[in-house]
């Protein structure tokens, strides 16, 4: 009875209320210090940027330097990699963080579904990212054998971050054989492997990622990547009806609408992104909005 009552009496003193948050920034410090001393870049290509990220850097690595705060950590960890996640303007030096966060999330608790597909579609938007992207969501798989979502996100990376329409269909096969899988994905993963770089396959698919998705930041971005793909779409039929009308009258046409007035298209398109679609004096047609049309449609 005495022994309990000492022990209450701890678990009620005001010391220990502030002792475990104080050894946990003490550790933070000690970390910190460490990891200031070591490379600032390790094997995985991934930048370090500095103090502010000591210690998620070094539990990155080690998860046993979280001790007894690995969900603490990792809930601090996720966190942050939301916040990152939901800027549309990302640098080099976010996807960065992000990489460490949601590496240093899943390090600390591999059964966390969400972060490492959330990793694989932001992370995969960003051309130096998408290897890391892509072994992020195969160690999803690793942990999750039987979740569909994960090679049918590595679909995804593999058509539209690496340009391979082959390996995505693949990808799919594979999510298809598995439990609870949508039954359009057999089809989808036929149309991806015969007909892999038309605007029209890469629709279907991204439309039918959109009708499973329920995060917001994953879903901007499938919006996003939906009206970069119908400005393509839009580009390669506009651009088709210009040849069309060259071969005819032997000449560009003035403008698009003049497309129209020939009956080589019913109308003009509107462009998704609130821009114009427009001639170029080669002939080739351009966006107003969009600097850049997507490779993943180009032949190889």
């Amino acid at each position: 009875m005495r022994t309990q009552g000492t022990i209450s009496n701890l678990r009620k003193s005001p010391v220990l209320s502030w002792f475990f948050p104080l050894v946990l920034i003490v550790l933070s410090a000690f970390v910190s210090s460490l990891a200031q001393k070591e490379h600032r870049q390790d094997g995985s290509g991934v930048a370090y940027d500095g103090p502010k990220m000591g210690l998620l850097w070094e539990i990155r690595r080690r998860p046993t330097l979280a001790f007894g705060f690995r969900n603490f950590l990792a809930d601090t960890a996720w966190l942050q990699a939301v916040q990152i996640a939901g800027d549309l303007r990302m640098t080099r030096k976010a996807y960065d963080r992000l990489a460490v966060l949601i590496e240093t999330v899943t390090n600390l608790d591999p059964k966390f579904a969400v972060p490492y597909l959330m990793g694989g579609v932001v992370l995969g938007d960003s051309p130096d990212h998408a290897h890391k992207a892509l072994e992020i969501l195969e160690r999803g798989v690793r942990h999750h054998p039987s979740d569909w979502r994960f090679p049918f996100y590595i679909g995804y990376l593999r058509y539209f971050s690496l340009g391979d329409p082959a390996e995505g269909g693949k990808a799919l096969e594979g999510a298809s054989r598995l439990p609870d899988s949508p039954p359009y994905l057999p089809l989808l993963a036929a149309r991806m492997l015969a007909e892999g770089r038309k605007p029209e396959t890469a629709l279907q698919f991204l439309e039918a990622m959109v009708k499973q998705e329920t995060d917001s930041s994953r879903m901007e971005i499938l919006q996003r990547r939906i009206r970069e793909v119908i400005v393509e779409r839009d580009i390669q039929e506009l651009e088709s009806a210009v040849e069309r009308y060259r071969k005819k009258e032997g000449t560009l046409p003035e403008n698009l609408f003049v497309l129209a007035q020939a009956a080589l298209i019913r109308r003009v398109p509107e462009e998704p992104n609130g821009g114009r679609y427009l001639l170029s004096p080669d002939g080739k047609v351009r966006s107003s909005r969009m600097t850049q049309r997507l490779k993943v449609f180009r032949n190889k």
